[in-house]
């Protein structure tokens, strides 16, 4: 069960309760993925309920997109019946059910990869390589994505008067750089900053209206804990995404939780976290975009117009990007 909190305090991701109905057990059951739980009931239970299972394991991929209608549909069941399912299996509903299911196809995919140490020098196997572990990246920062999280820290950024994103290294220093890129054309004042020296700066100018945007994998980086703690005593609101157990993560008022498992040996391939990190970056623009249409509609228009001054009209054009 998740909590919304103020922004003094950190956003997280509790433990979800057994839900009524649910077998006894079944939370504690952790060496057992939710995938097994389902087909050990293939061959148990009332027919309808086997049914929902039969429909959701014939296509694990299709289940993480369907909605309990979509499902109930084809096992030829009721609606009602999908969500009894869900929580059968100790999940709070069907959305959870689903949660737990990429999950599970991503850890499944995670472990098919790590088998393979040796990166190929087949450029066909390496490709290969590269696209499954953007994938899995892809998956885990779905599986970890926390609505109420993402819905505090757009409203946050939307009402800030200034914003500072920050990051340290490889691609945490990028995304804050992006981060810039996405929310600068929404008529906000953003600033990236990915110098220590002036990390520290900037946290000590902010105030109540103001806001920093910390992007860290490991949620490790020294000068990010202090710039964090420092922005916080002068009132300003500091969102991080980083690994939810990280000392970041509890300097911050807001917490966008990732944690991707990497593989060390395969030191070839980029660092597969910035993919995650983006696709959360992402949310979180759309996010404030919707928010501000009013503000930055007619300006995005205007925008728009002077681009096409320097190139003429091209089909599906992005706005900047």
């Amino acid at each position: 069960m998740k909590k919304a909190a103020a922004v003094s305090r950190p956003v997280r991701r509790t433990e979800r309760m057994r839900s009524p109905g649910a077998p006894a057990g079944s939370q504690q059951r952790r060496g057992v993925g939710i995938v097994d739980m389902m087909r050990q009931m293939e061959g148990e239970g009332r027919r309808a309920e086997r049914a929902v299972v039969q429909a959701i394991l014939a296509d694990l991929d299709r289940a993480t997109r369907s909605t309990s209608r979509d499902v109930a549909s084809r096992a030829g069941v009721s609606e009602p019946t999908v969500i009894r399912l869900a929580r059968r299996l100790g999940c709070s509903g069907f959305p959870d059910l689903k949660r737990r299911l990429t999950q599970d196809l991503a850890t499944a995919r995670m472990f098919v990869f790590s088998a393979n140490a040796v990166t190929s020098q087949d450029t066909e196997a390496l490709v290969g390589q590269v696209y499954e572990a953007t994938a899995q990246a892809l998956a885990y920062g779905f599986a970890q994505r926390d609505p109420k999280a993402l819905e505090e820290a757009a409203r946050t950024l939307n009402g800030a008067s200034r914003v500072f994103c920050m990051g340290t290294g490889g691609s945490s220093a990028n995304m804050a750089l992006e981060a810039e890129n996405r929310l600068f054309r929404f008529d906000i004042h953003v600033t990236a900053i990915i110098d220590s020296y002036r990390q520290r700066i900037a946290a000590a100018i902010c105030s109540k209206n103001d806001a920093l945007l910390i992007v860290s994998t490991t949620g490790r980086p020294r000068a990010l804990i202090d710039a964090a703690a420092i922005a916080r005593e002068g009132g300003a609101s500091v969102l991080a995404l980083t690994h939810p157990a990280s000392p970041l993560a509890k300097a911050a008022s807001i917490v966008l939780p990732l944690q991707i498992p990497d593989n060390d040996r395969q030191f070839e391939i980029p660092n597969r976290s910035r993919y995650a990190q983006l696709y959360v970056l992402d949310c979180l623009a759309t996010l404030v975009g919707a928010r501000r249409q009013s503000v930055s509609g007619p300006k995005l228009n205007r925008l728009r117009s002077s681009l096409l001054q320097l190139h003429g009209t091209i089909d599906s054009q992005p706005i900047g990007d």
